[in-house]
């Protein structure tokens, strides 16, 4: 049951750290994505300053435990989906890892001369493609799929609405032979932050993945915009091969003091 007396002003430990341990307990009552009470509830509960309630707030976003929306307000923090990286799937498919279906509407689909995207895997043109996911309405990455000019052309837009990239490529009469993948943060800018519920600036987990045929032609560049708290990223690596490694760190010098000079204080 929760304690909702007032903080106590004489304990050892601050009021904001007091509050975190009531919420924390709180929270172990609420189920993922509930929505938490507002400051001014929670100023009037418990008999503290709306500074150590925002003090306590954030400190339980910083543990991962509650999750800010923008305009909306701080939720429970959801069941962080679980994305495996130890072959090729479909993104879909990843979120079984919760039991749920995401939805995937889309937001772009046309032709483009010289994408970015393309262009830096040495291709000129293809089809241009931006799906939004979300569960239970709720916001959860955006995809943003490039499929070369061979291919590109031979897709539609249903086929695109209906089923996973991969899927499609499959039916196309194309082998997925092997992908390369790389993972960088970015913060989210412009409508990417508004597809996303964030603000302009909010830390993204950033997955782009190349997928190859077994001829070695590129037939799909996508890259995952994920909000952080929503997904977990996980390889099992093997040490079967691992090599024998020798090296030494370098000693830190003697600790340089710094006297104050003639006219300066300490």
């Amino acid at each position: 049951m929760e304690d909702n007396s007032e903080l106590r002003r004489a304990s050892s430990s601050s009021m904001h750290e007091q509050l975190a341990v009531r919420l924390r307990a709180l929270i172990a009552q609420l189920p993922a994505d509930s929505r938490m009470p507002t400051e001014k509830d929670l100023v009037d509960r418990y008999g503290v300053s709306r500074t150590t309630v925002r003090r306590a707030l954030g400190a339980l976003v910083d543990e991962g435990l509650l999750v800010r929306r923008q305009g909306a307000g701080t939720f429970v923090a959801p069941q962080r989906v679980v994305h495996p990286l130890d072959r090729l799937r479909p993104f879909v498919s990843i979120f079984s890892s919760v039991g749920k279906q995401p939805e995937g509407r889309i937001l772009r689909f046309e032709w483009a001369e010289n994408p970015p995207q393309l262009a830096a895997l040495g291709l000129s043109e293809g089809l241009l493609v931006r799906r939004l996911y979300t569960i239970d309405g709720a916001p959860q990455a955006v995809a943003d799929i490039a499929v070369p000019g061979p291919f590109g052309t031979r897709i539609s837009r249903s086929q695109i609405e209906e089923h996973p990239i991969y899927q499609v490529l499959q039916d196309l009469g194309l082998t997925l032979s092997y992908g390369r993948i790389t993972l960088v943060s970015q913060g989210a800018a412009g409508d990417l932050a508004q597809h996303l519920g964030v603000e302009t600036g909010h830390p993204l987990l950033v997955l782009s993945r190349t997928t190859f045929d077994e001829d070695d032609r590129v037939v799909e560049h996508a890259t995952y915009h994920l909000l952080p708290d929503r997904f977990e990223l996980r390889l099992t690596v093997d040490a079967a091969e691992l090599e024998s490694v020798s090296y030494s760190f370098s000693r830190p010098g003697p600790e340089l003091v710094m006297k104050p000079g003639i006219g300066e204080k300490g």
